[in-house]
C-alpha cells in the first residue's frame, strides 16, 4: 500500500506555476486548474506582468465561472504584452475597434439604401400608371400627308410640287391676268368716257366752261 501510495504521488506533476517556484503542488493548489505543466510560456507572460501573488488575489474571491473569464483575460493580456511591450492589448483594442465601426457604418448605409428602394416600390405600386392615350389622326402618316396636302393653297405651290400638269399653272396664274385685264379696261373705259363728254380743242383751258359744248 505505501509503496502503491508513493508510486502515485510521484507521477502527479507539478503545475507551471508551481514547478517555477520550486514548490510541492498540492491538490488545493488555486493556480494548477489554469496552468498546466504545459502551460508554462503563458505562466512566464501572467507571471512577468502580475506576479504570481496579485494573480492568486484576484482570482481567489471569484466563484468558478467568473474565476475562468478572470483567467483567461490575465493570459490574454499577458501574451499581448509579450508580443508587443508598447502597445499591449491596447493596440488589438482599438484595432478591433475601429473594425467593429467599419462595419457598423457599412451596415447603417446598406440600410439606408433598403429603405430608400423599398420606399420607393411602395410609390410605384400605391400610384397606379395611368393609361397611355389613345392612337389619333396626328400620329398617323397617312392622314397627316392628307392634311397637309389639303391645307396646301395652289397658289402657294412651287412648280416642282405642281409636276407638268398645265392647268394647275394655268389656274394659278389666271387670277393675275384677270387683275390686270380688268384694270386695262377699266382704264379704257374711262378715257372713252371722258373723250365723248369732252370735245378735244387745244384752246380749251382749264377754266373754260364746258357747259356751252353740250346738247341744249
Amino acid at each position: 500500500m505505501e509503496g502503491g501510495t508513493s508510486s502515485s504521488r510521484s507521477t502527479i506533476q507539478a503545475c507551471a506555476a508551481c514547478k517555477f517556484q520550486r514548490r510541492k503542488c498540492g491538490p488545493n493548489c488555486i493556480l494548477a486548474p489554469f496552468f498546466p505543466p504545459y502551460r508554462q510560456k503563458q505562466f512566464l507572460n501572467a507571471h512577468k506582468l502580475f506576479g504570481v501573488g496579485k494573480i492568486t488575489s484576484m482570482i481567489k474571491p471569484l466563484d468558478p465561472v467568473n474565476r475562468n473569464s478572470a483567467i483567461d483575460a490575465i493570459i490574454f493580456e499577458s501574451d499581448m504584452r509579450a508580443k508587443d511591450p508598447v502597445g499591449g492589448c491596447l493596440r488589438t483594442i482599438l484595432y478591433l475597434q475601429s473594425v467593429i465601426a467599419s462595419a457598423e457604418s457599412e451596415l447603417q448605409f446598406l440600410l439606408q439604401h433598403l429603405a430608400f428602394f423599398r420606399a420607393q416600390a411602395l410609390d410605384s405600386i400605391a400610384t397606379p400608371q395611368p393609361p397611355p392615350p389613345p392612337p389619333s389622326s396626328s400620329h398617323d402618316p397617312y392622314h397627316q400627308g392628307m392634311s397637309l396636302q389639303e391645307s396646301k393653297d395652289p397658289s402657294q405651290l412651287h412648280p416642282q410640287e405642281l409636276g407638268n400638269d398645265p392647268s394647275q399653272l394655268q389656274q394659278q396664274e389666271q387670277p393675275k391676268d384677270s387683275f390686270f385685264n380688268y384694270s386695262s379696261l377699266q382704264e379704257d373705259m374711262n378715257v372713252s368716257d371722258i373723250d365723248s363728254l369732252v370735245p378735244f380743242s387745244p384752246w380749251l383751258s382749264p377754266l373754260d366752261d364746258i357747259s356751252q359744248y353740250q346738247d341744249p
